[in-house]
């Protein structure tokens, strides 16, 4: 790389963090510092930094979240984790791949038309958890793009029964335990809302490893909103024909992102707009030289300024 791409990065890298959202805390975090931690899930060594088509590119490095946690000095407890979980993707991808060219060949088509958009799904996994750091992670991986809608499904928009399992498993044993999301959409995560801990560190591109690592040290804070509504499954909006290669209707109508939960009454998760410091009092900002985040930050029942996307928590009698 030459210096001024090298300066560039160095700049973009301070910003990485404001497109990150802090869901949920507990006051575990940030750590004082690097130490022994068990980071597990796809996204660990599988880190996502884009989408597919084009939401891809390529890049001249790229720092996956092993590798980032390791530069920052953090020691990996449990790296044979990721090593397992490869054999089973692998097998997913292979799967996958043969599914895509029965596709072409009963469609008649060639393969890069009937690929267009077309993403595999998380496998499920048996890989045992060592419960030997002072601290864990799991990363939930998921990947999507242009040409498909992603599906309530899990390995995709549902999270697969091995990853609740070990999530929950991690959360009960672990005081400093976080749950991050590297995914460039919403992940439906009713099965796992008691964590303590929530980011969605999104798709940040080749340093997002590093902007991990970052937060978890408290040198940076996660000041990031929510850009659409995360809900359950079973409160997703049904209306309409999605995904309609030839022909989609938009049934829907006017019931899009927040206003379907509003019309209806049904409380999301977490609202469009949504931002860690709503319902927080401690004014939580982090310090340069690392300590940051206090008290505890629940969902709350949330009302969204329309206007600008930024939330408001109620109270016991619903008054903002």
């Amino acid at each position: 790389m030459n210096i001024h791409e090298k300066e560039n990065l160095g700049k973009l890298r301070r910003y990485l963090p404001g497109c990150t959202v802090l869901l949920k805390k507990n006051g575990a975090f940030p750590l004082d510092g690097p130490c022994r931690i068990e980071a597990v899930g796809s996204g660990v060594r599988y880190t996502v930094k884009g989408g597919t088509g084009s939401g891809e590119v390529n890049s001249r490095y790229f720092v996956n979240i092993e590798k980032a946690l390791m530069n920052a000095g953090f020691e990996l407890s449990n790296m044979d984790w990721s090593t397992a979980y490869g054999s089973y993707r692998d097998e997913a991808k292979a799967e996958f791949i043969a599914g895509i060219r029965k596709k072409a060949r009963k469609e008649k088509m060639n393969i890069l038309s009937a690929s267009m958009g077309a993403v595999m799904k998380e496998p499920e996994y048996s890989i045992p958890l060592r419960f030997n750091a002072d601290a864990a992670i799991y990363v939930v991986s998921r990947i999507s793009g242009e040409g498909n809608d992603r599906l309530p499904e899990k390995g995709d928009f549902r999270l697969t029964d091995s990853e609740v399992r070990d999530i929950l498993a991690l959360n009960d044993h672990y005081k400093k335990f976080m749950l991050v999301i590297n995914a460039g959409g919403p992940v439906d995560l009713s099965p796992v809302m008691e964590a303590g801990n929530i980011l969605v560190l999104s798709q940040l591109g080749v340093e997002t490893g590093a902007a991990l690592a970052d937060i978890l040290l408290g040198k940076a804070y996660p000041s990031g909103k929510l850009t659409t509504t995360w809900a359950a499954t079973e409160d997703l909006c049904t209306a309409g024909d999605f995904g309609k290669r030839d022909d989609s209707r938009y049934r829907e109508g006017i019931f899009v992102g927040y206003r379907y939960y509003d019309s209806f009454g049904l409380e999301p998760l977490f609202p469009f707009g949504y931002t860690g410091r709503q319902g927080d009092s401690s004014g939580i900002c982090f310090m340069s030289s690392g300590k940051a985040w206090q008290g505890k930050q629940e969902p709350g029942r949330l009302r969204e300024d329309r206007r600008t996307g930024a939330g408001k928590e109620s109270d016991d009698h619903g008054q903002l």
